[in-house]
């Protein structure tokens, strides 16, 4: 189903998907059409990362992602320390 404006509905709309060319994985924001003079309608994905970058791919290169939309990814910290436990970057 779309509407006169080019935009498309789909399974997957503001999911997580991953485009299995690049690997890019983010939020599915629309589906458009693109028409071509040729006649030929490209179904295009937009897909917002992590960092608030939209790509763009065609629709059949998009499959599920792992992670939720709306989960920021965990952020993982290391602290090193030396033996008296003092923080050891700054020196």
């Amino acid at each position: 189903m779309s509407s006169a404006d080019g935009y498309e509905q789909h399974p997957f709309l503001h999911q997580q998907v991953r485009d299995i060319v690049s690997r890019t994985e983010g939020e599915l924001m629309a589906v458009t059409r693109q028409h071509y003079d040729d006649g030929r309608i490209i179904r295009i994905a937009h897909i917002r990362r992590t960092n608030g970058v939209e790509i763009t791919t065609a629709v059949g290169n998009i499959e599920r992602g792992s992670t939720p939309a709306h989960t920021a990814p965990q952020s993982t910290t290391t602290t090193t320390t030396d033996h008296g436990g003092r923080d050891v970057r700054a020196l």
